[in-house]
C-alpha cells in the first residue's frame, strides 16, 4: 500500500517567524539584493559608534525581527532601529523633541527633515523612519545619525 505524499510546508522567512529567533546574519541574507548593500552600510555605520550595542529583538508588526542599537547613556532605550524587511529595509531614529530643536535642521535635505518633522510623535519623541532606497539618500540620513550621536554624547 502506497503512502500519501507529505505536504511540503512552505519555509517562513526568518524575518517573519516570531517563534524562531533568527541570527543577524539570517536577517541580512534575507534582504533583497537590490537593498542589501544599503542595509549592510547602515548596519556597519550604526555598529561603528563607540559604545553602541546591537541587539536583535522582536518588535511586533510591522517591524518583526529588528536590529536595535543602544547607547549605555540612554537608560536602556533604543537609540536606533534597523528593520531588515526583505523588500523595503528601513532605518528609524527616535528623536526626543528637545534634541530636534538642537539639530541643525536647515543643513539636512528635505526628505531627511520631513522624515523627522512628519514622523509620528509619541510621548515627546519623533519617530523618524525612512525606507532605504539609494546610496545618496542613506548618506544624507547618516549625516543626521551622526548629529544625533554627537548630541547624545554631549548629553551623557
Amino acid at each position: 500500500m502506497a503512502s500519501a505524499p507529505k505536504k511540503q510546508i512552505p519555509q517562513r522567512n526568518p524575518w517573519e517567524d516570531r517563534f524562531k529567533t533568527p541570527t543577524a546574519q539570517d536577517l541580512c541574507e534575507g534582504v533583497s539584493r537590490q537593498f542589501s548593500g544599503l542595509f549592510d552600510a547602515a548596519r556597519e555605520r550604526l555598529r561603528g559608534f563607540p559604545g553602541m550595542v546591537e541587539n536583535l529583538s522582536w518588535e511586533g508588526l510591522p517591524w518583526r525581527w529588528t536590529l536595535t542599537y543602544r547607547l549605555p547613556s540612554d537608560n536602556g532605550r533604543a537609540w536606533a532601529y534597523l528593520v531588515p524587511d526583505p523588500n523595503k529595509p528601513q532605518i528609524s531614529l527616535p528623536i526626543p523633541i528637545q534634541m530636534v530643536s538642537a539639530l541643525p535642521m536647515h543643513r539636512f535635505k528635505r526628505h531627511v527633515k520631513d522624515g523627522v518633522l512628519q514622523g509620528r510623535m509619541v510621548d515627546g519623541v519623533y519617530w523618524a523612519t525612512w525606507d532605504l532606497s539609494s546610496k545618496q539618500q542613506l548618506s544624507e540620513i547618516l549625516e543626521l545619525v551622526q548629529h544625533k550621536h554627537n548630541l547624545s554624547i554631549k548629553k551623557a
